[in-house]
Order: structure tokens, then C-alpha cells, then sequence
């Protein structure tokens, strides 16, 4: 049993409730199975995910108490603790592992001063064990080699062609889009389209399930902005280049293959986004809120015209992801458990 501790809202967006859900699934779909506790409740879309897997989900009713999240999961008889948020204070943890449960802690920073868990997952493109050194006795899990992406995603992934006159650009934001970035990018992606003489092209902008925002009616042809999106892997797989928040979402665009530009909607995406650059994965703009219009259109005209630059780009970033992150660390928690995976 495992007992998975995150959350998800219109502020932080879903990623950190759906990666622990991958993870999740992957261990029922093994015969195990799992209980989810958040703060406050799930966004419909997520507990629909929850629901499917046959995963309980349970709201607790001090969020921040290490000890109650602790409580419930030694209630259920949880073999594991997997916690992901910015709640989890080296304090938190600390509290949560006076339970004698071993820990799986999803990080993505590396800035706090001591990491009292188990096993310690960070899938991000820059993150490296060494930058773990000193500061926990866990067993590190680093890179995207350990993403956690869902069921539906890595099933019957479709082989990557790059056109030499590409057609559709997908606009992706995450699950809310705090900075209310997607307008902007999608009216970009167009005119890019028009400028690079596409004019037969199309925009596929895609609206996250925590967002309150409404498309304008007058969006123009090129445009279709997506709400519900019951099929994301489709979509990725129609689309000839991405433009992205640096969040979850650039495992799922990896997997495919997919040519993509970045750029950080909130602050942890930032290494992320400079991470993919300096691998050669993907093209970086720091800031969307940073962003000129201009500038995001030539940066998206430079793609079109470049066949050659999409290759490189689709080649690299499906390289760091195979799908097969989740059942990598569900590997080293049993590694544990049997007492060999502990360095």
C-alpha cells in the first residue's frame, strides 16, 4: 500500500498530484495499491484519473501536520510514504519519518539543507546526485530517465516524422496557468505561422483543467483552444513543434519526440527550461512574463524554417525519456524493502 501525499489547484497546477499518480498507477497496475491524501480537494480531472485506477482519495484535515498525514497512512498499513510539495519542510519530513515508514520524496529544487527521507526522486534534466551530497542519506534517483508519465501517455507512442513544411503548433501552459500566459503564446504561434508563410497552418492551444479562463470568441481561424482534453498523447502526436511551460509537461513532449520551445511560467521551471537548452533538447525564452511578442515570433519563425534544428531537437529530447521512469523507481523501492538499495 502506498500512501501519496500532494496536491493540486489553480495555483500550483496538476504536477505534482499527476506524477504521483503515474507512479501510482504503475505500482497498481503490479497488484499493489495505493491511497492519495491532499490538503484540500482534487481538481475533477484528477480525482477522474484517481477514480479510474481505483486509487481512494482522502482529504486531510491539518494538510501541513506531518504526524496526521503520518496517522493515515499507518492506518491503512502503507509500505511507503510518497510525498510531493512545497509543504514537505526538511521539519515535515522529519515528523511524517518518526512513523518508521520509509520515504520517497519527489524534489525538484535540491535547496533545502537536509532531506530526511529514504529515497529522493528529482526527474528534472539538470538534476544530478551531487548536488545531493551532505545533505541526505537517501538513495538519489536523478534525471528524466525517472520521469513519471502516465499510462495513456507512453502506450503506442507513434513514430516522429519532422516535415519540412510543418503545419501545426501545439500551446501547452500546464494544468492552470497562473501567469495567464496561453493567449499570448497561441496569437504568437499564429502570426509565426503566417510570417514563415504558413498560412494553411493551425494552432492547437490547449486550456488546463485548474483554469478558470475563457477563450475570446474571436480567437480567428488559425486558433483552436482545448479544454477536457481526454486524449493529450493524440494531440502531441499531431503537432510538428510545442511551445511549453518547462513543467511536467516537457517529459510528455519528450517521449514523443516532439520540437519544442520553453519557457518558465513559474520560478522552478526556470533550470528546467535552461537545463533542456543546455542538453540541446529544446530552444529556452526564460520568462514567458519576460517574453516580447516579437521576440517569441521570430524565436517560433527560426524553428519553422529550420528542418534540420527540428531533427536535432526531436532526436535529443527523446533520448532522455523511454517512459519506463515510474517502473524504474518503484525498482529501487523494492531494492530497499529488500535491503539492497540503500547505498
Amino acid at each position: 500500500m502506498l500512501a501519496i501525499r500532494a496536491d493540486a489547484d489553480g495555483r500550483i497546477g496538476l504536477g505534482h498530484a499527476m506524477r504521483c499518480f503515474a507512479l501510482a498507477e504503475t505500482w497498481c497496475a503490479q497488484g499493489g495499491e495505493a491511497v492519495f491524501f491532499s490538503g484540500a480537494a482534487l481538481p475533477d480531472p484528477v480525482l477522474a484519473r484517481l477514480d479510474g485506477a481505483g486509487i481512494e482519495h482522502r482529504v486531510l484535515s491539518a494538510p501541513d501536520n506531518g504526524p496526521d498525514f503520518a496517522g493515515a497512512a499507518a492506518g491503512i498499513g502503507a509500505r511507503w510514504l510518497i510525498i510531493d510539495g512545497s509543504f514537505a519542510t526538511s521539519g515535515y519530513l522529519d515528523l511524517v519519518g518518526k512513523a518508521g515508514l520509509p520515504i520517497l520524496l519527489l524534489d525538484d529544487a535540491a535547496s533545502a539543507e537536509h532531506y530526511p527521507c529514504d529515497l529522493l526522486l528529482n526527474q528534472n534534466v539538470q538534476a544530478s546526485p551531487d548536488k545531493y551530497t551532505g545533505r541526505t542519506g537517501a538513495r538519489v534517483l536523478a534525471g528524466p530517465g525517472y520521469a513519471l508519465i502516465r499510462a495513456d501517455m507512453r502506450q503506442a507512442v507513434p513514430p516522429r516524422t519532422i516535415p519540412e513544411r510543418p503545419q501545426r503548433i501545439l500551446v501547452l501552459v500546464g494544468g492552470a496557468d497562473p501567469g495567464g500566459h496561453l493567449e499570448m503564446l497561441a496569437q504568437a504561434a499564429a502570426q509565426a505561422l503566417l510570417k514563415a508563410g504558413l498560412g494553411d497552418g493551425h494552432v492547437d492551444a490547449v486550456i488546463g483543467p485548474a483554469s478558470t479562463w475563457q477563450p475570446p470568441a474571436d480567437a480567428g481561424p488559425m486558433i483552436a483552444y482545448h479544454r477536457g482534453v481526454k486524449d493529450m498523447g493524440a494531440l502531441i502526436g499531431k503537432a510538428d513543434l510545442a511551445i511549453s511551460s518547462a513543467g511536467s509537461t516537457v517529459w510528455e513532449l519528450s517521449l514523443q519526440g516532439t520540437p519544442m520551445i520553453l519557457g518558465a511560467s513559474v520560478p522552478v521551471e526556470e533550470p528546467v527550461g535552461a537545463g533542456m537548452a543546455a542538453r540541446g533538447a529544446a530552444l529556452y525564452l526564460g520568462r514567458f512574463s519576460d517574453c516580447l511578442p516579437e521576440q517569441l515570433v521570430a524565436e517560433i519563425v527560426r524553428l519553422l524554417q529550420d528542418s534540420a534544428m527540428r531533427r536535432k531537437l526531436s532526436a535529443t529530447a527523446s533520448a532522455l525519456v523511454d517512459g519506463r521512469g515510474a517502473e524504474r523507481v518503484i525498482d529501487a523501492m523494492l531494492g530497499i524493502e529488500a535491503g539492497t538499495g540503500i547505498p
